[in-house]
């Protein structure tokens, strides 16, 4: 019989070729996706967990020791309930097959391990932590726990010479090899992580749409992204690019003309920062180029607006995140955090997109619909942009514009690009205001701030059209104030227009709804539109406007009433009449106010059909 320290030995050789045979096979492995890889963790731990089974310590007949749980525990803590599964059933199954006393209690202490194991995995996922190299001697310690706590449900006797001398040894040999493989696998991990890191740092650069360089201390490009050689020409790594002289600062910002390979100069703004040893001392500088050339040259031209855009470009500065397909932040730089200030403790790499956004309608950072329904569909958009070429522009609670730009990449991580753009914003808004402000003076007539003819017009086609469709009365009121040309010749031409100020004014006292129109027709002639109103209405309004200006007795010594009076014109549309147009209603209401003038001035006269009536163009009242 094989001496027992042979093959707890061997058991040793067993797990640690089990492990470094892993930690090849894995990069070739992780091409099939994350499920495969633990499946094939789980065989390999598996398939050693029944080879230390094959060189066991037989410690009484049917009762074997070995190291099956150093693997067991290896799959189920560094793998995931899956590996454990898959790794725990051979195991199982070689145990049962191999049969013996010891066999009850050997399948239950594997199982207890391997939950245990699983149980630390989830725990550890749970809280969202990373694998730590203190994780390994407690997976060990537990792992020795188990396992001697099963040893009382063997059938041994303890009375053997070497018994306890082998148990300790089993045991010391299982704690040192849980804890050194454990220590393996976090080293290889992490590794691993930090290489895919440098692969997002990587992308990052090479994504920028400008030109991001590391140079040593002597000046020499030792890293470059695409854009640098697009902006600067075929530029090779260890070529020196000439900048002004360093001065010391940790950071620098500056312009500099560089000559291109065709002859010409362009401008480039620099920004330089200095990358220091943990020591403090200094290992290079990472320089960031924008082309400014078009800049520069406006700026011959026009040099004090260009520097204004100089400055406003110099403190202009992009937040940089990338998403994997299924929304989870792989990285995001400080300016990303920053230009959203209320959840930029959310915005942390490994956060989901749908928990950033979560937050951000929380607590109001941006402005979204109020139902939990209207936040779940935005949430869903935006998730859904992640996946294919985006732009929008996002309103902040401060008053913040952004300008977010998406563009996913074949792998299926999309890089996001924040851009602040308050200021053209503001400029934007501005213009829009400038333009309604003249569209309001185009449509309002300067003395009396009513609408003037020009807006009339197609507001009164509208009020056609509309009543038309919902077959409701329209009427209109046209007034004329009364020897206006009189009232000017006697009190001069800013008292008329004082006079024609004070008729506009006290129209709207009597027309108060929202829903009617005022306007200056011409001249002394006002227009006053009234939708839903019929001709009963409008002649009781009419009168009412008449009482309003009598009781306000503006005086004219030219008019045989001594104050100020008004003829006024009704014209209406009574429901059930189809053929109604502008022209028409403003031509009956027309001729109702020449039939006011005529019957004496200041009244009220309603439209009927007559024959014979004087054209508009000959008729002389005042």
């Amino acid at each position: 019989m094989e001496s027992p320290w042979y093959s707890l030995m061997t058991n040793v050789s067993v797990v640690a070729f089990v492990v470094s045979a892993w930690t090849q096979l894995r990069d070739g492995l992780e091409r099939f996706g994350p499920r495969a890889t633990e499946i094939c963790f789980g065989a390999i731990m598996g398939l050693g967990a029944i080879a230390t089974m094959l060189f066991p310590v037989q410690f009484a007949p049917g009762v074997f020791f070995d190291l099956r749980g150093c693997l067991l525990a290896l799959a189920a803590f560094f793998g995931g309930p899956l590996a454990a599964l898959v790794a725990l059933i051979p195991a199982i199954t070689y145990r049962l097959w191999v049969g013996g006393a010891g066999a009850a209690v050997g399948m239950v202490s594997m199982t207890l391990i391997t939950l245990a194991a699983a149980f630390g995995h989830l725990l550890l996922r749970r809280r969202g932590l990373r694998l730590s190299r203190w994780h390994s001697p407690a997976l060990a310690l537990a792992t020795c726990i188990i396992s001697l706590a099963t040893v009382l449900l063997l059938p041994l006797d303890p009375g053997t010479d070497d018994w306890g001398a082998l148990m300790l040894a089993r045991t010391a040999l299982l704690f040192l090899a849980v804890m050194l493989a454990g220590l393996a696998l976090t080293h290889d991990e992490e590794l691993r992580a930090a290489r895919r890191e440098n692969q997002i740092y990587r992308q990052v650069m090479d994504e920028l749409p400008d030109s991001i360089s590391v140079r040593d201390p002597e000046g020499r490009i030792v890293v470059a992204n695409p854009a640098t050689a697009k902006l600067l020409g075929d530029t090779s790594l260890g070529a020196p690019l000439a900048s002004p002289p360093h001065t010391g600062e940790t950071h620098r910002a500056f312009q500099q003309p560089v000559q291109r390979p065709d002859g010409g100069t362009s401008w480039l703004q620099t920004l330089e920062v200095q990358l220091n040893d943990p020591h403090g001392r200094p290992l290079g500088v990472i320089t960031h180029n924008r082309d400014i050339t078009a800049q520069k040259h406006l700026e011959l031209e026009l040099d004090e607006r260009q520097r204004v855009l100089a400055f406003a470009m110099a403190q202009m500065t992009d937040g940089v995140a990338m998403f994997d397909h299924s929304g989870r932040l792989l990285f995001c730089n400080a300016r990303y955090q920053k230009l959203f200030p209320l959840t930029s403790d959310v915005r942390i790499p490994g956060a989901n997109i749908r928990d950033i956004l979560a937050a951000a309608a929380e607590r109001r950072e941006q402005q979204v619909g109020s139902s939990p329904a209207d936040v779940a569909e935005w949430i869903d958009e935006i998730t859904e942009s992640l996946h294919h070429d985006a732009e929008e522009e996002v309103h902040l609670f401060d008053g913040t514009w952004l300008r977010v730009s998406t563009r996913p990449s074949p792998d299926g991580v999309s890089m996001v690009v924040v851009s602040d753009i308050t200021r053209l914003k503001r400029t934007e808004i501005e213009l829009l205001n400038v333009a309604e402000r003249l569209r309001e003076e185009a449509t309002t007539d300067a003395l009396t701030g009513l609408v003037n003819r020009r807006a009339l017009d197609p507001r009164l086609e509208v009020e056609i059209a509309r009543s038309l469709r919902s077959d409701t009365a329209l009427s209109v009121i046209l007034l004329d104030i009364d020897h206006f040309k009189a009232y000017n010749d006697t009190y001069g031409h800013l008292a008329g227009d004082a006079r024609l100020k004070a008729v506009g004014q006290s129209l709207g006292q009597v027309f108060r709804r929202p829903a009617d129109l005022i306007a200056r027709y011409g001249g002394e002639e006002f227009l006053v539109v009234l939708p839903e109103v019929d001709v009963e209405v409008a002649h009781r309004l009419a009168n009412d406007y008449r009482d309003l200006l009598a009781a306000l007795a503006l005086p004219h010594q030219a008019s045989e009433f001594n104050r100020v009076t008004v003829s006024l014109g009704i014209a209406a549309y009574a429901p059930g009449q189809t053929d109604r147009s502008a022209a028409d209603l403003i031509g009956r209401a027309d001729e109702a106010l020449y039939a006011a003038k005529s019957g004496g001035r200041d009244q009220v006269s309603g439209w009927r059909r007559r024959f014979n009536m004087v054209p508009r163009s000959l008729r002389v009242v005042h």
